[in-house]
Order: structure tokens, then C-alpha cells, then sequence
């Protein structure tokens, strides 16, 4: 494999980042998983691409503008459940392999309450409660090849190189190069007591089948108020509490084909839970610039999240000449604090009459403004230095764009919408993908006291990711395709 200078240096970059997250089993790309989020609502708003902003009166209002809940004119309740399908397609050493992974979550529940104030010049108000899931984790992907030429073992060589065996082997790297160790996997180079060396040597033909098995969701329950003044000027703002889940549970196997190799096979396993919870606020502003057009803008602020991880690893080996040694770590628990990128959107809705409209998003994150801290519940002296610099450097400020319509026949709507969200990645960053992609349709049904909204949402997006150390193998090209399928009721007195 091939780099130039800079990239083998961000590589090295990326290795030393890796081991420090597998010793602590916090990363940078755990902090731009809890920024990377989208826009919750309803099945009509999604159907439109998400591009709800100027449109208003819709609960996803309170995840992009919430000045928009300023146009409710009626009390509303409504809920939002869906179905999602994720399959990822991979690429590795040109081996193909895919998997998928299926399930029905409440993408948005809200109550509206609104409150008329006739004849003053703010009109009337609304307040509730909205509960939107802004991200979804459930993914499985697998990396598989018969031809890479190296082993995760020389991971764990280039950890323990420099170190005494004795400190190795008493549990300094009681997540990684220990069970190496005590697996056998790696041993000290002859005359040396601080040098390693790997079972498997360097630049073997490895079989290697590296297989993740993510889920969870990122949840927002936003408490809202925004009010109305002569029709003209709308205010908004919203308090969110914000929820996190995630399970990831990797497992790297690997198989030689060297019979004069006495190592045959070997497993790796990573478990991780993380869960915790955080607040965020959101402000915004919305004009009816002429009876036709809306312009608004918003400040989404960052999300201040307290996260706890649970995490073990394992590591088995079974040998040709018949013994198999299988090491387990301790169970490691880990407190700190992860702040999101703050958001600025910037809205525009265009009113054809009374049978349609066509609406416009813009979203700007920047996301090396995310940023990783202790936990003050936990006395610890780690100060996410090196993190924080990683973040700096390897990210980057993106555009998003979403862009949708709706035309109106009788009570029957319908819908067609389109969106852009860039990756977080600096685009020097070997794990720079394409940008998440997304194509919507939906109709709905409309009555004076109720409404049915039906929409689909087909998103696409292209990433990069490796199975252990970027300076010792490929990237994983990634190919994830995602549909969902969203149905809104909603009832008004």
C-alpha cells in the first residue's frame, strides 16, 4: 500500500488516536457521532426533505425553527411511528460482503397547545412537547478478505514496543497488548526485553473477517413556546433534553493458510455501551416577508452531553500445534463530556396560492468545534488534550442543504423533497466519505379534525473506516443505502 507523506503522517496520526480510544474506549469519531445529527418531525416534513423551517406548523419545527410553531392556529396531537431498513455494503482488499439490519422505532411524538389572543397585536401563542429521534445507530457491517497483508497483532507489536515485557505483561495495556500477550499473539524478539514481535508475521496473507453490530438512537424531547405577532413576525424558542443509547459490539477474526505458521486463528472482541443525556436550546425567528414568501433563521446551540461507557475485550487463539488460550479484560466504566458543534439555518418558504408551496433549508456546522472533557462526577487527571487537537485538525465546517414541495388537490397532499448533509471530515482525512444524500416522497389526507401523512425517505451515503491501525491496512470502503417509512396521525379538536 502506497501514501504520500502527508497522508502516511495523518495515518499515524489516526493509529496513535486509535489506541488511545481503545484504551479509554473514547474517540474523536465518538464525539462526531453525537453531532452528526438530523432533523426530527413528522412524515409530512420528512416527505418534504426535511425542509420545514419556513414552513411552520408541523412538530418539526421544533428541531429546525421553532418560530414555526408560531403559525399553529388549532391545538394538535400527533404521532409519528417508522420503520427503518439499513444495509451496508463493504469493500475490502476487492472483497464484497454486505449486511443489514431492519427496525420500527417512534421517530416524533407532540402535543401543540395553542392559545388564541384576539384583538392585541401578538396574536397567540403555542407551547408543548416534542419528542424527536435525530439519529439512528442500528447498522451492522462486515469487512471481509482472503488476501490482507497484516494482522491486527502488529497493532498491539507497535502499542508494547518500547515497554518492558513484565509491565505488558502485569496489565499496562490491560484492554489490548495484554491479551495479545497472554494469548500468545505476541511475544518479545529474542534478546530483547522491551521489542515484540507478532505471531503472524508482518506482510502474511491474512484471511480477516471484521464484523460490527451497532444500535441505539440519539433522542431530543424539546419543550417549546413561540407566538405570533400580527401575522407577520413569529418567535420561537425551544429547551431540549437530550438522550443518547449506543451498543456496538465488534468482533475481528483472522485465519492463515501458512501451515508453517503455528498460530491459526484469532479473535478480537470489542463490547461497548455508552448511554447518557445532556441539554441543548434552540431560538429562532420567522418573517412573512409578503403574502406569498417566509424567510426565517434559528440558532441551534450546543448539546451539552454527560456520557458513561461500559467496555471489555477478549482475545482467543488456537495454535496448529493444538493448545488455544482464550484472555478476558476487566470490565472498564468511563465518565466524561461531549459538547456538539453549535448550528445556524437559515429558511426560505415560497406559497403558491392555497395548492402549493416549495421550501428551502441551509444548515452550517462546524464540527471542529466539537469538543471531548472529564467528567466531573469522576476524578480523573485525563484532559482530552490530544482529542480535542485531533478534532481541530481532522474536521471541518459544512453546508447542508434540503429542499422540498407539496401540492395540494382537494384534502389530498403530496409531496417530494431532497437533501444534502456533508460528512464531518476534513477532506485530507483518509476517512472522508461522501456526503449522507437523501431522496423523499410522501402524500397525505386532510380533514378539519385529523390528518394521515404518509412518507419515505431513501438516503445514501459512501464512507471510509478500518479495522484496526490506518497505517497497517486499507480502508474499509462503505456503501450504506437507508429507506424508511413514516406514518403521522394527527388529531385537532
Amino acid at each position: 500500500m502506497i501514501f504520500n507523506f502527508d497522508k502516511l503522517r495523518l495515518s499515524t496520526t489516526l493509529a496513535a488516536g486509535s489506541l488511545c480510544a481503545a484504551l479509554l474506549a473514547q474517540g474523536t469519531e465518538d464525539a462526531l457521532r453525537y453531532s452528526w445529527i438530523l432533523p426530527g418531525g413528522t412524515a409530512r416534513s420528512w416527505a418534504m426533505g426535511g425542509a420545514f423551517g419556513a414552513v411552520g406548523a408541523d412538530p418539526a419545527n421544533a428541531s429546525i425553527n421553532p418560530a414555526g410553531l408560531g403559525l399553529y392556529n388549532t391545538t394538535e396531537v400527533s404521532m409519528t411511528p417508522s420503520f427503518e431498513v439499513n444495509d451496508a455494503r463493504s469493500l475490502y482488499y476487492g472483497t464484497a460482503t454486505t449486511a443489514a439490519q431492519q427496525r420500527l422505532s417512534m421517530q416524533n411524538m407532540a402535543l401543540t397547545l395553542y392559545y388564541p389572543n384576539e384583538g392585541k397585536n401578538w396574536r397567540g401563542g403555542s407551547f408543548g412537547i416534542s419528542f424527536d429521534r435525530q439519529s439512528s445507530y442500528n447498522w451492522k457491517e462486515r469487512a471481509a478478505s482472503d488476501r490482507v497483508p497484516s494482522s491486527i497483532l502488529e497493532r498491539f507489536v507497535d502499542e508494547a514496543n518500547g515497554t518492558n515485557y513484565s509491565e505488558v505483561e502485569g496489565g499496562v495495556f490491560p484492554y489490548t497488548s495484554t491479551l495479545a500477550w497472554w494469548t500468545y499473539g505476541i511475544d518479545t524478539i529474542p534478546g530483547y526485553t522491551d521489542q515484540f514481535a507478532a505471531a503472524i508475521p508482518f506482510g502474511t496473507n491474512v484471511a480477516q473477517t471484521h464484523d460490527v453490530d451497532a444500535s441505539g438512537r440519539y433522542n431530543n424531547t424539546s419543550f417549546f413556546y413561540a407566538n405570533n405577532y400580527k401575522d407577520k413576525l413569529y418567535l420561537g424558542a425551544t429547551l431540549g433534553l437530550v438522550g443518547v443509547r449506543f451498543e456496538r459490539y465488534t468482533t475481528h477474526q483472522e485465519r492463515t493458510t501458512d501451515e508453517s505458521i503455528d498460530l491459526e486463528t484469532l479473535k478480537y472482541k470489542e463490547d461497548l455501551i455508552t448511554s447518557g443525556n445532556g441539554i441543548d436550546l434552540k431560538i429562532g425567528v420567522l418573517g412573512r416577508v409578503t403574502d406569498h414568501l417566509r424567510l426565517g433563521v434559528a440558532f441551534h446551540s450546543p448539546a451539552w452531553l454527560l456520557l458513561n461507557d461500559s467496555y471489555s475485550y477478549s482475545m482467543l487463539t488456537d495454535f496448529r500445534a493444538g493448545d488455544g488460550y482464550v484472555e478476558n479484560s476487566p470490565s472498564g466504566t468511563f465518565s466524561y463530556r461531549v459538547k456538539t458543534p453549535w448550528r445556524a439555518v437559515a429558511s426560505m418558504a415560497y406559497q403558491v396560492g392555497k395548492v402549493g408551496i416549495v421550501s428551502v433549508d441551509y444548515t452550517y456546522t462546524d464540527y471542529r468545534n466539537m469538543r471531548m472533557r472529564q467528567s466531573e462526577e469522576l476524578v480523573n487527571g485525563y484532559d482530552f488534550a490530544y482529542e480535542n487537537e485531533l478534532i481541530r485538525n481532522n474536521y471541518r465546517g459544512t453546508h447542508g442543504v434540503r429542499a422540498g414541495t407539496e401540492w395540494r388537490a382537494g384534502p389530498w397532499y403530496f409531496r417530494a423533497g431532497w437533501a444534502f448533509v456533508p460528512a464531518g471530515f476534513d477532506a485530507k482525512d483518509p476517512r472522508q466519505g461522501s456526503a449522507y444524500r437523501i431522496f423523499t416522497g410522501g402524500l397525505g389526507y386532510r380533514q378539519e379534525h385529523f390528518n394521515i401523512d404518509l412518507g419515505a425517505v431513501y438516503g445514501m451515503r459512501d464512507t471510509k473506516w478500518y479495522a484496526y491501525s490506518p497505517d497497517l491496512t486499507e480502508p474499509v470502503q462503505g456503501d450504506l443505502k437507508d429507506v424508511r417509512t413514516l406514518i403521522t396521525v394527527s388529531l385537532r379538536p
